[in-house]
Order: C-alpha cells, then sequence, then structure tokens
C-alpha cells in the first residue's frame, strides 16, 4: 500500500513539474528584452525597458512596466510607465498608460488612458509581455 502511495505521489510530481511551462511553448512571440516602439503624434518613438514589477493591490495582483528614453541629456527625458492586472489579456485591459517628459524645462505628464486608447493585450505573464496600441 505504501508503495502505491509512492508511486502515485511521483507520478503527480512529474506531471506537475513538465506542465508548469506549457504557457511558454505556446508564445506566439520572441520575448527577450528588448525596446519598445510606437508611432506617436506621426513620429517613430522608441524607449528602453529598464523594468517591472509585480505588486499586490486590493484588487488583486498588478504588473508595472516602465521604458524611458535613456537620454544622456538631463534636459530631455522621456519615458512611460503600463499597468494593468497581472496576468489579463485581451482588449483593453490596459489599467493606465502614463508618458512623461521634460524637454527644455517644460514637464509633461498624462494618462493617456483616460481619452481613446486601445489595446490588445497578448502575452503578460513575469517573463514576457506583449501588447498592440
Amino acid at each position: 500500500m505504501k508503495s502505491k502511495i509512492l508511486k502515485v505521489f511521483f507520478v503527480l510530481l512529474v506531471f506537475t513539474t513538465f506542465s508548469c511551462n506549457k504557457d511558454d511553448g505556446d508564445a506566439p512571440l520572441n520575448c527577450k528584452p528588448t525596446n519598445i516602439s510606437m508611432v506617436v503624434n506621426g513620429k517613430p518613438q522608441t524607449f528602453q525597458a529598464i523594468g517591472y514589477g509585480i505588486d499586490l493591490w486590493p484588487q488583486g495582483y498588478v504588473l508595472h512596466l516602465n521604458a524611458d528614453r535613456r537620454s544622456n541629456d538631463p534636459l530631455r527625458e522621456q519615458g512611460i510607465a503600463i499597468v494593468l492586472p497581472y496576468k489579463k489579456t485581451g482588449k483593453n485591459v490596459i489599467d493606465k498608460f502614463l508618458y512623461h517628459q521634460y524637454i527644455d524645462n517644460v514637464s509633461f505628464y498624462g494618462d493617456f488612458t483616460d481619452g481613446v486608447f486601445q489595446c490588445d493585450v497578448k502575452i503578460n505573464r513575469n517573463s514576457c509581455f506583449y501588447a498592440t496600441f
């Protein structure tokens, strides 16, 4: 009897171990650390991904993604932050798409989800994020 229980436990352990990374194999895209590119007002913009965090808020886990232009000139700083429920995918699931800049002593900060903002989040996990805006 003890041998039978150990065999069942071993089979469950093996099944659980090999099934944990299934979502990585189904990813339609290559998710290496990269730049974030977009077109804003007809001009291409490229930001470097600088970090992410997963926080526990009252409504659940929230993913924060941060990127900036990495300018060496302190008078020309630009960055974005994206906030959305962790692991949630689909259309219009981003809670905040924040943009900030400080160019030539003029500051601007805005949340673009307050206006007409459409997105489609395809992948949202701790090792990869992919979305279209």
